[in-house]
């Protein structure tokens, strides 16, 4: 198989098999969020309320994705939607304080997954796999923007 080939099998393999593992401590230590949704609240915990638009960017998503997410998020009482005191148009989401109080425990299921998940591998093999994802995710943004 042709390295750039193999590259992009085992990048999507390693993205599937990543989200399953942290999935299954969510729901093994009962929490209820999806690793889509613990992304954005995890967005939130660190740069405080954002637009719906500041959180698409970011998390380099569609608006309807968002939406989604947030509004699911919303129903499980972790994030509110606010009308933004400037533009009227626009929604600013934040953490509700269930979601504040969730944090700490939250955070910690995510290090111990990602721990566990990365068990084995010397840091400097990690630092190398790091900056080659960030070498491959420049690649690709300036080839999108090409278009």
């Amino acid at each position: 198989m042709l390295l750039s080939k193999k590259m992009g099998v085992y990048l999507n393999q390693a993205h599937f098999l990543f989200k399953q593992c942290f999935l299954t401590e969510l729901v093994n230590n009962n929490v209820d969020i999806t690793p889509e949704q613990y992304l954005l609240i995890d967005l939130l915990w660190d740069d405080g309320p954002l637009t719906q638009k500041e959180i698409a960017d970011r998390m380099q998503k569609d608006k309807n994705s968002i939406t989604k997410l947030i509004e699911r998020l919303e129903k499980k009482g972790y994030v509110i939607r606010k009308t933004d005191n400037d533009d009227r148009r626009k929604n600013v989401v934040e953490v509700t304080t269930f979601g504040q109080a969730q944090k700490q425990e939250i955070t910690h299921i995510a290090i111990n997954a990602a721990d566990n998940i990365l068990g084995g591998i010397p840091e400097d093999e990690l630092a190398k796999v790091v900056e080659v994802l960030n070498k491959l995710n420049k690649n690709m943004k300036k080839l999108l923007k090409k278009k």
